[in-house]
């Protein structure tokens, strides 16, 4: 009989205690400040980061996701109750969601 200890050691799905597939690696070990979707909005009087996923024009990348993007225009594409979930949808530290695409350039000091 094999040693189990070597069988997890040497399968390649095995993680840490848990079994994971390789696909989904990318966006266990990214966090959202890594992501594509990240943008920034920019206000009167302050600016916010905000996960552009969450605005049907972006969220299959058919258009470039910008920089920045003002708020009148967030206001505009997905409405005040959007504009709240885009808003709660970035967190710098938190871990990659499924729509995670890996930035390529760093934009913005971000």
């Amino acid at each position: 009989m094999a040693n189990i200890h070597d069988y997890y050691r040497k399968n390649f799905l095995y993680e840490s205690h848990r079994l994971m597939l390789p696909e989904l690696r990318d966006k266990v070990s990214h966090t959202c400040s890594q992501c594509k979707y990240m943008f920034l909005i920019v206000g009167k009087t302050e600016s916010r980061p905000g996960c552009a996923a969450l605005i049907p024009q972006y969220a299959g990348l058919a258009k470039r996701v910008p920089g920045k993007l003002d708020v009148t225009e967030v206001l505009r594409l997905v409405g005040k109750e959007g504009l709240e979930r885009v808003l709660a949808g970035f967190e710098p530290q938190r871990q990659a969601c499924g729509m995670f695409h890996p930035a390529s350039v760093k934009k913005d000091g971000f």
